[in-house]
């Protein structure tokens, strides 16, 4: 009617848009963390996608967080509910629900590592096409993450000094740190690639994802008769086996990357008494198909 002021309407941004918004915006992490802010946003999307990120109340949250803890494990809610703080944060939405001391997350109970015995580690081995045991060896005898492995490049590959080298950008907890290990595993990685097309930027491990390592790991267990185990588990079995061999606290934490010793103290000092592989053991494997 005349004489009226004219209404406007300003269009809601929904949650799917924050959160493509709040991921675009942070250019000061890494892929590996942008890919799992991504997950966790499609989860949230799942539920919260088309709402105004106003109108979300904390009771909402708690009942989606409960929802959830019936199929995923306490340690994926938490990087859930991160994401949602940090998204409802980048939206402005103040107070934020999601950080409602009424926004519950399950108990986490830690499992105690229990990593393969030499005799399964070995089981495994046969049982992977050549083509993977490299890998995998790379990994229990360095205890390195399945994402610091398979990212490995040969401009990290110090042959001298017996170790590679994992930039910050390679690492869990964004901090490099130097893997040495034994020369005839070294010798094994050089026999893989010739000198002349070992360019820095070329990867160890041609052609292997995450993803793919799993699969292959999983099919080998299955075929070989023992326990499921994942590539981690390797990881476990050598730094349980330096722990039990008396390497300090402190030298251990280094070893393995972690933030405190007391955490490498916390996790190992229970596993049960893990047994050596003798390099002969893996030697005929360097041979066969040549890693190819």
């Amino acid at each position: 009617m005349a004489g009226q002021p004219r209404r406007s309407f300003s269009r809601v941004v929904t949650v799917n848009e924050w959160g493509d918004r709040f991921v675009t915006a942070r250019i000061d992490i890494d892929a590996n963390t942008t890919k799992n802010y991504r997950a966790a946003i499609r989860k949230i999307s799942a539920t919260f996608g088309d709402r105004d990120p106003h109108t979300i109340t904390a009771s909402e949250i708690a009942e989606w967080v409960a929802t959830l803890a019936e199929t995923r494990k306490p340690g994926t809610l938490n990087q859930y509910l991160i994401a949602f703080r940090l998204l409802l944060d980048h939206a402005g939405i103040d107070p934020n629900p999601a950080r409602d001391p009424r926004v519950k997350l399950p108990k986490r109970v830690r499992e105690e590592p229990s990593p393969p015995s030499a005799e399964h580690v070995t089981k495994i081995l046969g049982a992977l096409a050549p083509k993977w045991r490299l890998l995998f060896v790379v990994i229990e005898q360095g205890a390195l993450r399945l994402g610091e492995a398979v990212h490995l490049k040969w401009g990290d590959v110090d042959r001298d000094g017996l170790r590679l080298r994992l930039p910050r950008s390679a690492t869990k907890r964004d901090q490099a740190r130097w893997v040495y290990l034994p020369e005839w595993l070294i010798d094994a990685i050089e026999d893989t690639c010739p000198l002349e097309d070992r360019t820095p930027e070329r990867r160890v491990f041609q052609g292997i994802t995450e993803a793919t390592a799993y699969q292959a790991m999983t099919r080998a267990c299955r075929n070989a008769g023992v326990p499921h185990y994942h590539p981690h588990d390797l990881r476990h079995r050598r730094i349980s086996v330096w722990h039990q061999s008396g390497v300090p606290a402190r030298e251990l934490a280094e070893r393995a990357g972690h933030a405190r010793p007391s955490m490498s103290l916390d996790v190992y000092s229970h596993v049960m008494p893990t047994d050596e592989i003798a390099p002969d053991t893996f030697l005929p494997l360097f041979t066969e198909g040549r890693w190819t």
